[in-house]
C-alpha cells in the first residue's frame, strides 16, 4: 500500500500514517522458530504477560491504567506462521490529536511494562496464575477434539510431518510439563532471541513512533524470516471413525511455489477458481450442483507450499466426492472455465485488498504478511490483474495431492 514505510533499526518497523482512523494501533510480534520442545510454553505465554506485570501484579490492577488511557486495549496471543511460532502484543489507543494529550507514549510505556518486567519473582511466574492460564489452555486443547473441522485439520497436518504437524498449542502431554519457571524460561528466550517486528497504523509519523518504542530496541536478535523448506513427500491415506452424523473429508496438495515469488499472488487467484470463493468450482460443483457435501471450500497457504481442501459428506459420498475434486483440478490444468469467472475472481481479490484500507487491525494482518513478498499492494492487485487463462493453468499443474483424510461418521 501506498504511504506504508518500513525501515530497520535493530528492530523491523513497518509504519502506515493516516489521519482516517480515530484510534492508533501497534502490533509487537516476536518470532522463534517453530518448535515441539518449545510450544507449550510459548503457545502460553501471551497470556500469562498481559494478565499483569510487576507493577501492577493482578488483572484489576493493569486494567486501571488502561481505562484511564481512554479505554486503551491491549490484546495478546500466539500462532504459528510457517516455520515459526509468533508472540503477538496488539495495542489500540485513542489518536492524540483528539484528546491532545500523548496517550500513544503512555499505552507504550505499559505495553514496555508487560515485555520489560512481567509479575515474576525469582525466575518463575506467579503460580496462581500460571495455573490458572493452564486450565484454560486446556480447556483450548480439548476443544479442537470437540470441533470435528479443526480435528480433521490437525490430523491432517500430523500426516504431513514436520512443522505442520506441531499443534499450534501444543498437546496435552507437553502442556503438562509447563510450570512456571519453564515459561519464565520461555519469556528469557523471546526477549533475547526471537526477531521483534513493530507494525503501526494512525495519525502518527516515523520519528514519534521510534521514539516510542526505543525502550525495547535492545530486545531480541536480527534475525531473517524462517521458511519452511521444500519437503518431498508420499502419499498418504487415513480414515478414522468416531460418532458424528457429517463425514470430514480434508485433501492436502503440495505446491511447488517459491512464496516469495510472483506466482505466489497468482496462486491466489487459482485457489480463488477451485474452491476460495463461492463462484468456485468446489462450491458449485461438489456443492450445489451434485449436493455432495454441506460445504466445500479450498485454502492456500503459501508459506507451507500447501493447498487444503475441506468438506462435510455423508460418509457414503467419500469415494464421488474425491473424484469430481479431482475432476476440478484436472479442469484447472487445462484451462477450462469461463473467462467471466477468472474476472469474478480477480474483482474478489480486488474488493479484499481495498477493504484493508477500513480496518486497521486486517492492515496490519497484510502488512504482516507482506513482509514475506517484495511487493506493495498495488503491486499485488497489478500482478492479480495480469494472471491469465494460461497462467493459472501452470499453476494448477504444479498443484500435487499428498495426503487424504477422512473422519467417518454415522450414515445419514
Amino acid at each position: 500500500m501506498k504511504g506504508i514505510e518500513q525501515f530497520q533499526q535493530r528492530l523491523h518497523y513497518s509504519v502506515y500514517p493516516t489521519d482516517k482512523f480515530k484510534t492508533t494501533t501497534c502490533l509487537v510480534s516476536f518470532s522463534a522458530p517453530l518448535s515441539k520442545e518449545t510450544i507449550a510454553d510459548r503457545a502460553l505465554l501471551p497470556y500469562i504477560m498481559e494478565k499483569s506485570t510487576a507493577n501492577y501484579p493482578s488483572i484489576e490492577a493493569f486494567h486501571t491504567p488502561l481505562e484511564e488511557l481512554y479505554d486503551a486495549a491491549l490484546y495478546a496471543g500466539a500462532s504459528k506462521v510457517g516455520a515459526e511460532h509468533v508472540i503477538q502484543f496488539q495495542l489500540e489507543v485513542v489518536n492524540d490529536s483528539l484528546v491532545g494529550e500523548a496517550v500513544l507514549a503512555k499505552a507504550i510505556k505499559l505495553l514496555e511494562e508487560v515485555l520489560l518486567r512481567p509479575n515474576a519473582f525469582d525466575g518463575a511466574f506467579q503460580p496462581l496464575i500460571v495455573e490458572q492460564e493452564l486450565r484454560l489452555q486446556r480447556q483450548r486443547i480439548e476443544s479442537v477434539y470437540d470441533d470435528k473441522m479443526r480435528f480433521a485439520q490437525q490430523r491432517l497436518q500430523e500426516m504431513l510431518g514436520g512443522e505442520l504437524a506441531i499443534p499450534s498449542l501444543g498437546t496435552l502431554e507437553q502442556l503438562a510439563e509447563v510450570t512456571p519457571r519453564s515459561l519464565f524460561e520461555a519469556y528469557e528466550a523471546m526477549i533475547q532471541h526471537d526477531r521483534i517486528d513493530v507494525y503501526v497504523v494512525g495519525d502518527v509519523d516515523r520519528a514519534q513512533v521510534t521514539e516510542a518504542f526505543a525502550p525495547i530496541e535492545a530486545l531480541g536478535a536480527a534475525l531473517p524470516r524462517r521458511y519452511p523448506e521444500s519437503v518431498v513427500r508420499e502419499f498418504q491415506r487415513l480414515e478414522e471413525a468416531q460418532s458424528i452424523n457429517q463425514s470430514k473429508l480434508h485433501l492436502a496438495y503440495a505446491v511447488d511455489v517459491d512464496p516469495t515469488s510472483e506466482d505466489a499472488v497468482r496462486m491466489q487467484v487459482v485457489n480463488g477458481l477451485f474452491g476460495g470463493f463461492p463462484h468456485s468450482k468446489l462450491f458449485m460443483n461438489v456443492r450445489e450442483k451434485e449436493s455432495l457435501a454441506y460445504y466445500a471450500a479450498s485454502q492456500y497457504s503459501s508459506l507451507s507450499r500447501m493447498l487444503f481442501v475441506y468438506a462435510g459428506i455423508d460418509m457414503t459420498n467419500q469415494a464421488k466426492t474425491e473424484q469430481i475434486i479431482a475432476d476440478q483440478l484436472v479442469d484447472l490444468q487445462a484451462g477450462t472455465f469461463e473467462v467471466e469467472t477468472l474476472e469474478q475472481t480477480k474483482e474478489m481479490l480486488y474488493h479484499q485488498r481495498r477493504q484493508l484500507g477500513d480496518n486497521p487491525r486486517q492492515l496490519i494482518a497484510w502488512m504482516s504478511g507482506s513482509d514475506i513478498r517484495p511487493f506493495t499492494l498495488e503491486e499485488e492487485m497489478a500482478i492479480i490483474g495480469r494472471t491469465s487463462r494460461d497462467d493459472v493453468a501452470k499453476l494448477a499443474q504444479r498443484i500435487d495431492l499428498k495426503a487424504v483424510y477422512c473422519l467417518k461418521g454415522e450414515t445419514t
